[in-house]
């Protein structure tokens, strides 16, 4: 095969081979880490990931999610969920920060601000629940990533 022909077979690829670079399940990680952002943050769309949505039977969790009127026991699960998922991105891609991972997802730059923002917000939303639900160890594992991933905690 030519470079040429290689070239504009790649320069025509679909976005998951120019995604090649990332590790295998790092996107369905993505989605899983924006869905549990999103059920904390009135459901909202995150990083350009659809937004939760509770199941339509169930007025209590949809009240819940658009409410933000979380026990700190669910935001300390949640958390966990987002901590587990995010441990699995680095694994996955060592050495990567979540900006790269998210700009080799094809994120644009508003959607890579909007993902990490809220990943903030929910870290100052734990931190200040900590105590009260909200294990010190979640906080502490939560930053942690964070700090991996190469993403400042906003400070108060």
């Amino acid at each position: 095969m030519s470079n040429t022909l290689l070239v504009e077979l790649t320069a025509s690829a679909p976005a998951s081979v120019a995604q090649a670079s990332l590790a295998p399940g790092t996107e369905g990680l993505l989605r899983q880490t924006a869905s549990h952002l999103s059920k904390l943050l009135s459901g909202a769309s995150i990083g350009g990931f659809p937004g939760f949505e509770p199941p339509g039977d169930d007025d209590k969790y949809r009240r819940k999610v658009e409410e933000r009127s979380y026990t700190a026991e669910e935001v300390n699960y949640w958390v966990k969920e987002i901590n587990n998922f995010l441990g699995q991105i680095v694994k996955k891609n060592p050495g990567m920060s979540l900006e790269e991972i998210l700009q080799k997802q094809r994120l644009n730059a508003s959607q890579i601000e909007n993902f990490l923002d809220a990943l903030r917000e929910i870290e100052v939303v734990a931190r200040s629940m900590q105590g009260y639900g909200v294990t010190s160890e979640t906080v502490t594992l939560l930053r942690a990533l964070m700090e991996t991933l190469g993403i400042a905690a906003w400070v108060f």
